[in-house]
């Protein structure tokens, strides 16, 4: 079942090329499309209407596969379902989806997904998503069921149609300037590196 999600606000992006979930690191890293776990992804904050609509999709899709099931095989309602309502920090109500592309399904290399302009003009396909841009997101409605209660709907990625792209946030370190210890030059001004700059340089021993 195909569906597009209009007008959403994009978090937290990673369609430029395939990541997984990197354990040690506890957190996403770019990979080999053949990685174990390599997916493309993101996900997204819809308004109420938009949210109510895909559930009620969602419902379907699954209700349509249970009925299909002629081995009863199918519990009669999802566990899971691809979108959740949350409280944010100003106390309102958040409704969060996400969609995945897996990068191979078997052994066969997965094409990402197209990423177009609000004039439908293809992006370049490493073209960086931002977290904050608005689009419109073209999905594959998949139910699933694959036992050890592992059942519902998740959303395939399709395609994105951004409409507003916001601008890359850049990593600030969270300390105050101090007396003390200084590495600066007094005869030349140079900017101070970031936190995450320093953190990120080799130390040779």
């Amino acid at each position: 079942m195909q569906h597009i999600i209009s007008n959403v606000s994009i978090l937290y992006p990673r369609l430029n090329q395939p990541y997984r979930f990197d354990n040690g690191e506890r957190r996403s890293v770019s990979c080999n499309w053949d990685a174990d776990g390599a997916a493309y992804d993101t996900s997204f904050i819809m308004d109420k209407e938009e949210a109510v609509n895909l559930r009620r999709i969602c419902m379907e899709a699954y209700k349509n596969a249970v009925a299909m099931d002629t081995k009863n095989n199918w519990p009669k309602e999802p566990k899971r379902l691809p979108a959740k309502s949350e409280k944010s920090d100003d106390g309102s109500t958040q409704f969060i989806g996400k969609c995945t592309l897996k990068a191979k399904y078997g052994s066969d290399k997965t094409r990402p997904p197209s990423q177009v302009d609000a004039k439908r003009n293809k992006l370049p396909e490493d073209f960086r998503l931002t977290t904050g841009s608005k689009a419109n997101i073209a999905v594959t409605v998949v139910p699933y069921n694959t036992g050890e209660e592992n059942y519902g709907v998740s959303l395939r990625i399709r395609a994105i149609q951004v409409l507003e792209l916001a601008p890359e946030k850049e990593s600030n370190d969270p300390f105050e300037v101090q007396d003390g210890y200084t590495t600066d030059d007094p005869f030349a001004s140079k900017p101070a590196e970031s936190l995450e700059e320093v953190l990120s340089d080799e130390i040779p021993f």
